[in-house]
């Protein structure tokens, strides 16, 4: 018995060390080799502790700092939402929200065209030619998760996926009218937007941020609730596209 539980193991070992090195070696399409760049944005707790002060994280630290990934996207990007997987409280205002998130990175992206397509019922991240905005369960660290495959000769992205976590509390707040910068929503929740905003930075091809100096730029890799200063790019941000796609 011993020896029979013994083998067990061992072969089980064997699996699961196969596994862990099959998930490790690149994905191939067509004797191109793909990479696969798993980016998430984390929640952050409130830090301002005076009193009578804002309760959301409103600074005004300039940064011209930024980071890529080494992905590039093609000049037509389709993608396709699954709007019955967002929450209640911003699945009405869906197209609104992700309009408004493209819309923030048009004018760095010279050259990209994001193509809206036919919804999708997926809510997991798989490389399956789909490019997909949707809510799904990821661990509670997280706030969302971009999946990029991009050729590693070129940086060509080939597909990416972004999911919003549907364990975390989430709302929206229309910034029309609103200096987001210094606005802060009467919410217990993550507005949408100010995420999936940062989301699609990594579509662009830049990388997290997270150095103190760097949490007023959109790319910063915390979020707080009540947050809104995602919405707007800052200089940073912008160069780091500009560099990315070039006018």
């Amino acid at each position: 018995m011993t020896y029979r539980l013994s083998l067990r193991y061992f072969f089980a070992l064997i699996i699961a060390l196969s596994l862990l090195l099959w998930a490790a070696i690149p994905t191939s399409e067509g004797g191109i080799v793909l990479k696969v760049h798993e980016l998430k944005v984390k929640p952050k707790k409130n830090h301002r502790i005076t009193r009578n002060l804002i309760p959301c994280n409103v600074t005004d630290k300039i940064s011209n700092n930024f980071g890529t990934i080494g992905s590039k996207l093609p000049s037509s990007v389709p993608y396709r939402l699954n709007p019955s997987s967002a929450p209640s409280s911003v699945n009405s205002n869906l197209t609104t929200i992700v309009n408004n998130s493209f819309s923030a990175w048009d004018v760095t992206t010279d050259g990209v065209t994001f193509i809206p397509g036919s919804n999708t019922s997926k809510t997991r991240a798989s490389f399956d030619g789909q490019n997909i905005i949707a809510w799904g369960r990821l661990s509670r660290s997280t706030l969302g998760a971009t999946y990029i495959w991009y050729k590693t000769s070129t940086g060509e992205v080939v597909e990416v996926d972004t999911i919003m976590n549907s364990r975390q509390p989430w709302s929206w707040t229309d910034p029309t009218g609103l200096y987001v910068n210094d606005y802060c929503p009467l919410t217990n929740a993550y507005d949408a937007q100010n995420i999936l905003i940062h989301e699609l930075g990594h579509w662009v091809g830049l990388d997290d941020l997270y150095n103190s100096s760097e949490e007023d730029l959109t790319m910063y890799g915390f979020g707080d609730k009540q947050e809104l200063k995602k919405d707007t790019l800052e200089t940073g941000d912008k160069l780091g596209a500009g560099s990315i796609y070039p006018h």
